[in-house]
């Protein structure tokens, strides 16, 4: 018995090592991730921390508090490369200092992606430089973290012990945001699906859009009716026995996945889309 564990702890180390060297273990790990990432088009200048080349400007296309994906029309940098990045703040002249390096690269209808690892050589500084950020961008600091299970049952464990009413009074306020998808399936074969965005996750929002498969990704095609809660709903009609992507667009600027979605899968520009499965 001790031999063949031992001989199975041999192999599933060397697997672990295998899926290292060919770069997979990060994307195993992808689902733990402590901040949630954010669809933020958000001006980039950015050049080499070393050598003499002048700033170039880029889009983010999606932003974390470990690292951003910078779409532009060519990235001439090596990967590993260290870039310095100045980050301009929404309707603000101010702009926001980092530097990262180049972790990966790939070209998409004729522009360059860069995905960007954040260095944080001042753990309080960096807090502060992406709190700007997020609260110039109209994103409640609570929601960056929303992403981690663990991170949240920590969190948890750190508060006061309360009364079991109060704790069940939370939990159903949690849950209700979650709960963004309800579905009723028909006798057609198809499927009544209501889609509920929470004033949370597009605080201050003034019209919200869903925009995916079952609507050709046209952003205009299907607007959201805002309730007098904060929250946005609609109900769609939907063939069933299919998968549909989908995310919502907040006031035609910003991303936001649904946080009750059936599961998550990447995109094309280093983000993730949500999966409604019917």
């Amino acid at each position: 018995m001790k031999i063949a564990l031992e001989s199975l702890l041999k192999k599933t180390v060397a697997i672990i090592n295998s899926l290292k060297q060919k770069g997979r273990y990060e994307m195993m790990l992808s689902s733990k991730r402590k901040f949630k990432r954010f669809d933020l088009p958000l001006i980039v200048k950015f050049k080499p921390t070393y050598g003499a080349v002048e700033y170039a400007t880029a889009v983010t296309r999606n932003l974390s508090c470990y690292g951003l994906c910078l779409e532009t029309k060519d990235l001439n940098f090596i990967r590993y490369e260290n870039l310095e990045l100045n980050i301009k703040l929404p309707e603000k002249e101010s702009s926001v200092s980092l530097s990262g390096n180049v972790v990966w690269k790939r070209k998409v209808r004729g522009k360059s992606l860069g995905g960007i690892k954040l260095k944080i050589k001042d753990s309080n500084i960096h807090k502060k430089d992406m709190e700007n950020i997020f609260v110039s961008s109209k994103i409640p600091e609570d929601n960056i973290y929303l992403s981690d299970t663990d991170y949240k049952m920590k969190e948890q464990k750190k508060k006061k012990s309360v009364s079991r009413e109060t704790v069940k009074k939370r939990k159903i306020r949690q849950q209700a945001p979650a709960s963004g998808m309800r579905k009723q399936y028909l006798r057609s074969g198809k499927c009544k699906v209501s889609f509920r965005l929470p004033k949370a996750a597009a605080p201050d929002a003034h019209n919200v859009t869903i925009v995916g498969d079952f609507n050709n990704w046209d952003p205009a095609a299907t607007p959201m009716t805002g309730l007098k809660t904060g929250d946005f709903k609609i109900t769609l009609t939907l063939e069933a026995g299919r998968e549909y992507r989908f995310k919502y667009l907040i006031d035609g600027n910003r991303w936001e996945n649904d946080w009750g979605a059936d599961r998550y899968v990447p995109n094309e520009f280093g983000a993730d889309d949500s999966v409604l499965i019917l």
